[in-house]
């Protein structure tokens, strides 16, 4: 096997027809740039430069050796700047996952601000719910996550093997039919709502828990489901028909449907927050800057 400097000094020596002038190039001293030229001679078992003649001369063993220098040199150099280009985030692979409503809102302003920053990372994108984006985290399968967290529930997202960094508190409002004589006022009260028929995710999720516990907590009673969905973006169209009210995260409400006037919970705290998930103790170069793209965007 070559050595790359070996051949580094002979190529300098070769270009200039002098070990003098490759080693004042190189920042050796003449015996230095004379030794490697000599254990590549070594190395190649042949002879690389005429040393009687004046200047000195390649012989064809080295006219040969040198079309390939540059190429080797090059490559290696390549190498070299693109094992610092990971290392500063600049380049690799970057794999990314968020849930419907982020894709729908901020998560597309990071991805171009981070890509028009650092071009050269490969992104993979996808769309997932919390779920099974955690569990691709845990697996190794994605890099980072965007996820939401339910609070005052149990978290059944919760795992010692994630890291969660906050990125914002996605608040509560209700979305009331257009129509609907609350319209009126600024803010609405969980209790003017005991008499409505909601819209709600099935009564297994975190979110229909949340709304029960809200509803008691704020409210006294027991919202009355009428109609169950898993999408989100069922929500909006059936509100605006007069179907139903329901409770929604600002980002489910983006953008807002048609026949739709939203209206703030008065004293119901932040009931979800928005977070990045990563696995504890794992660090990729070009996911820190993805991050700090999201937490610009959102």
């Amino acid at each position: 096997m070559m050595d790359l400097r070996r051949l580094d000094v002979f190529r300098a020596v070769a270009e200039h027809r002098s070990f003098s002038a490759a080693a004042a190039t190189l920042n050796y001293t003449q015996s230095s740039v004379s030794q490697h030229v000599t254990n590549l001679e070594r190395e190649l078992g042949v002879t690389l430069l005429d040393r009687s003649a004046r200047p000195v001369a390649v012989t064809q063993a080295g006219e040969l050796v040198l079309r390939h220098a540059e190429e080797l040199l090059g490559r290696a150099a390549t190498i070299e700047r693109d094992l610092a280009g990971l290392a500063q985030g600049e380049t690799g692979l970057l794999r990314l996952g968020g849930f419907y409503t982020a894709w729908a809102t901020f998560m597309p302003a990071a991805v171009a601000a981070y890509s028009h920053e650092r071009p050269r990372v490969q992104l993979e994108l996808r769309q997932l719910e919390p779920e099974p984006a955690v569990r691709r985290v845990r697996a190794g399968d994605l890099d980072l996550a965007v996820v939401y967290r339910f609070l005052g529930v149990p978290d059944h997202l919760a795992d010692e093997r994630v890291e969660w960094l906050h990125l914002a508190d996605d608040p509560l409002s209700v979305a009331l039919p257009s129509d609907h004589p609350l319209t009126s006022r600024d803010e609405v009260a969980l209790a003017d709502l005991a008499d409505e028929r909601w819209v709600s995710p099935p009564p297994d999720t975190s979110y229909s828990r949340l709304l029960r516990r809200l509803c008691q907590d704020h409210g006294g009673f027991e919202p009355d489901v009428g109609f169950e969905t898993a999408d989100i973006a069922m929500a909006q169209p059936l509100v605006a028909s007069g179907l139903a009210v329901a409770m929604l995260p600002d980002l489910g409400m983006r953008p807002r449907h048609e026949g739709v006037v939203v209206r703030p919970l008065a004293s119901v705290p932040p009931a979800r927050a928005v977070a990045v998930a990563r696995l504890a103790g794992r660090r990729n170069p070009t996911a820190e800057p993805m991050i700090e793209a999201l937490r610009a965007a959102v």
